[in-house]
């Protein structure tokens, strides 16, 4: 059976955290900018590449990758997807604010790749203060749940439950410093969330003074999850 897969911004025991950057086009001078950031978190697409219009703004987006910011049109623009030497699939209006970033997953549902936007409500840190939040995009992996350390709590506590497949959770906020994540299979005692195994830990994820991070669960392409870090 194939499950959809999305790309928006961790392997079966130890995660890898990355944040990588790909190649950007930039979009034509004397229009309003914004830019479009890709995650490729489909284990079907080795690699793809992102077109706004007619024109392609990233490309040969490898699998667990994340784009730099393209460079694209303010406004209501379509954006659409191709396997890298394939044909491009059906295009989707993605609305882009002039001067922000969107980031943009992507479903493979069908062999078609639709594009996911990756709101940013409740981002705004305030000083003194960091945030993190977590995206289950793992289509392939059993149902999740996911757990963090914080800088003012230094013991594992459920990010939320349940936590199904395509969910963003809220941000959570803490003092500048440093945020673990450990992903396991879903579980429960009494009711309550617990771990009884580990699919993906993460190394620390330092997150400074007003500044927030955004981790990806995805599928690693081997049966397993990684995790993927991004920033703003």
């Amino acid at each position: 059976m194939r499950y959809p897969v999305l790309i928006l911004v961790v392997g079966a025991v130890a995660c890898r955290s990355t944040l990588t950057t790909g190649p950007g086009t930039p979009a034509a001078s004397g229009e309003e900018q914004a830019g479009l950031r890709v995650v490729n978190t489909s284990p079907d697409v080795a690699a793809l590449d992102v077109l706004v219009g007619n024109n392609v703004v990233i490309s040969n987006l490898a699998f667990g990758d994340v784009s730099a910011a393209a460079s694209v049109p303010s406004g209501t623009q379509q954006v659409a997807f191709r396997p890298t030497g394939g044909a491009t699939g059906p295009a989707t209006e993605v609305a882009f604010a002039g001067g922000d970033t969107t980031t943009v997953l992507t479903v493979d549902s069908a062999t078609i790749i639709n594009p996911w936007v990756l709101t940013d409500t409740g981002a705004v840190v305030p000083a003194g203060f960091t945030k993190l939040r977590a995206v289950n995009f793992a289509a392939d992996a059993p149902n999740l749940l996911a757990w963090r350390t914080q800088p003012d709590f230094p013991v594992f506590t459920t990010i939320q439950f349940p936590f199904p497949y395509k969910t963003a959770s809220p941000y959570l906020q803490s003092n500048p410093g440093t945020w673990q994540i450990l992903v396991a299979t879903e579980a429960y005692d009494n009711g309550q969330p617990t771990v009884t195994d580990t699919l993906a830990l993460s190394d620390s994820i330092d997150i400074p003074d007003g500044e927030s991070r955004t981790v990806i669960i995805t599928d690693d392409g081997a049966g397993g999850v990684k995790l993927v870090v991004i920033s703003p």
